[in-house]
């Protein structure tokens, strides 16, 4: 099933456009574009009882916006934590602020300073829960900086020659290297 809505702002616009162009020639458009807006929006109520069963109308009201501090330090990790998680329409503005969305929720990532850690302003619907999602890209980005470690540690290993002679994974994901140090 498929709905069309249209937005009548524009046609609102053009309104008080014309008003604006002279009192004469605005009333005489005025009342053209009423009689436009009526149609138009009688059109577009019957085009809506015809093709939408459920109309749900969302204004602000339905809308929360919450922030939440995070660990977040490395931009990198953070960019590659939002593509792996899922995250449409990635970018940063000049500043810094890093913004995306993902199903119903817009975030925002900002930091008042490189050497401190990143805030995030995740946007929803009132029925969203915002702190899952915030917890669902902590605990990803706290892998990928695992990961990072990881694979740092073990290229420093290797340009110093040294061996590793056991590696283990432990049940929280905790990983223990044993060096040979001879």
């Amino acid at each position: 099933m498929s709905c069309t809505v249209f937005a009548l702002p524009y046609a609102i616009a053009w309104v008080v456009g014309a008003l604006a162009t002279g009192a004469l020639h605005a009333a005489e458009i005025n009342n053209e574009l009423k009689d436009e807006i009526l149609d138009f929006d009688n059109n577009i109520s019957d085009n809506i009882e015809q093709t939408c069963e459920n109309v749900h109308i969302i204004n602000q009201n339905h809308f929360l916006e919450k922030s939440f501090e995070t660990n977040f330090m490395d931009k990198s990790i953070l960019m590659k934590t939002l593509e792996e998680h899922g995250v449409q329409n990635i970018s940063e503005n000049e500043y810094g602020q890093i913004s995306g969305n993902i199903d119903s929720y817009v975030l925002n990532f900002e930091r008042m300073e490189n050497d401190k850690p990143y805030f995030v302003k995740i946007s929803c619907l009132e029925s969203d829960n915002a702190k899952e999602k915030f917890e669902d890209l902590t605990s990803e980005y706290t892998l990928n900086v695992q990961e990072e470690s990881y694979l740092s540690i073990i290229n420093k290993l290797k340009e110093n020659n040294m061996e590793i002679e056991d590696e283990e994974v432990m049940e929280d994901n905790t990983i223990v290297l044993t060096v040979n140090l001879d």
